[in-house]
């Protein structure tokens, strides 16, 4: 990677408008698994309360990614230096493979998706059949290869790629929208059945998605320039964009009955524009996930280079892609992600609240408070109970609120140890 992640801090030549920021961030959400929520969400409540329930995400993930942008703007580190402050050094690097491992595996199963779409999007467009695997493996080299260049190779190509993209999004929801009026389109009801069974429901799906990316927002939002552009990062993205992109990619599922929005595009006669768009929504998508992955794994593993790990990182993707386990992956990732909304709790709340850094190995307040808040999210997602009928949020709120107790408990009885820690 670029020489910017070698660093401690960011340089004020590297720093850029809140704008970038948000960009990169719509280039994520541009992805096949983001048009599958938008599709699921929509089709289960229908227009009118799917597009409230997509917005209602969308201010909650604007709240908290607001947050972890100051604190990223304020100290100018990474994740994952931010959480050794917290965690301890020992306690930061176990957490830090965790999310690695987390955004690894999302890395395979988006060059996966992107494989399986592009065999067949080629083969319709252009009548030539080449195996999936093709797919997986140049779409692995060209992501890896981009990651290497860093945050400016994600700022130049999200520029490029997302007007683009939304161009053909929103040609795409228009071919489909302009044979209903306006008054059928927000009248229409729901016309599928899954998982989402709630206007709650959905709320935590949009807040659960796009809670990995929020923790992990101070990877690239600490190039920001100044504390008045943490607003234009948070709500040109979480807050305006992020949510129009899965309503747009619900709409025509909810419309035609179809809904994977690429196969609706093809349908439309928006065979090409719909496989460019499909090519750099994955691209955009996963140099993001490969670029934090590689943060998180250069903290763990301090004397492997930058390059070589992330490397590294795109090959043992591209090879979960290949190795086919895709189904099972998926459910393993979920699991994961409720474990990683406490960490921003954790660092928000050591930032906040003057928390003092630890100077143990691996600070126990830290660790109580990531365990008993990520058990408290499971236990909410499984039913047992509910507090605000979103598990990502029940458990960050919950980890803020221990941490605070238990930082502040450990200072005061080691006032009299001014060498101590916790």
């Amino acid at each position: 990677m670029t020489d910017q992640i070698q660093q401690p801090h960011v340089s004020k030549d590297q720093t850029v408008y809140g704008w970038h920021v948000a960009v990169i961030v719509i280039g994520v959400a541009i992805t096949l698994p983001a048009f599958l929520i938008g599709a699921e969400i929509m089709g289960a409540l229908g227009t009118e309360q799917g597009t409230y329930a997509i917005l209602t995400g969308g201010v909650i993930l604007t709240v908290i990614a607001s947050i972890c942008i100051y604190v990223a703007v304020s100290e100018r580190l990474t994740t994952y230096q931010l959480l050794e402050a917290s965690f301890g050094k020992m306690g930061s690097r176990m957490v830090s493979f965790l999310m690695s491992l987390t955004l690894l595996g999302w890395f395979g199963v988006t060059v996966s998706l992107f494989g399986q779409a592009m065999a067949k999007s080629v083969e319709a467009a252009f009548g030539v059949l080449l195996p999936v695997e093709f797919y997986i493996v140049i779409g692995t080299m060209v992501m890896t290869a981009t990651t290497i260049y860093g945050f400016h190779a994600m700022d130049i190509l999200s520029k490029f790629s997302v007007p683009l993209m939304m161009l053909v999004l929103i040609a795409g929801v228009y071919s489909v929208a302009s044979k209903f009026t306006w008054s059928e389109i927000w009248a229409a009801p729901a016309n599928a059945s899954g998982s989402i069974t709630s206007f709650g429901g959905a709320v935590s799906i949009v807040v659960g998605a796009f809670m990995v990316g929020v923790v992990i927002l101070p990877d690239i939002s600490r190039f920001i320039n100044r504390k008045s552009q943490v607003l234009v990062a948070s709500i040109g993205s979480y807050g305006s964009f992020s949510s129009l992109i899965l309503i747009m990619a619900g709409l025509p599922g909810l419309m035609t009955g179809e809904k994977n929005l690429i196969t609706v595009m093809f349908q439309s006669g928006l065979g090409v524009p719909a496989l460019i768009m499909m090519i750099f929504a994955s691209w955009t998508s996963n140099i993001s996930n490969l670029y934090s992955c590689g943060l998180g794994l250069t903290q763990v593993m301090p004397q492997v280079g930058k390059i070589q790990i992330t490397v590294g990182a795109g090959i043992v993707g591209g090879l979960v892609a290949l190795s086919g386990i895709m189904d099972h992956l998926i459910d393993f990732l979920v699991l994961l992600g409720i474990f990683i909304p406490p960490v921003a709790g954790i660092y928000i709340a050591h930032f906040f609240f003057s928390c003092v850094n630890s100077k143990r190995a691996v600070s126990s307040a830290a660790v109580i408070s990531w365990v008993v808040a990520s058990l408290m999210a499971i236990a909410t997602s499984s039913g047992l109970f509910t507090l605000t009928y979103i598990p990502a949020l029940d458990s960050l709120l919950v980890a803020v609120i221990l941490y605070v107790i238990i930082a502040k408990a450990y200072a005061y009885s080691l006032r009299s140890q001014p060498s101590g820690g916790y």
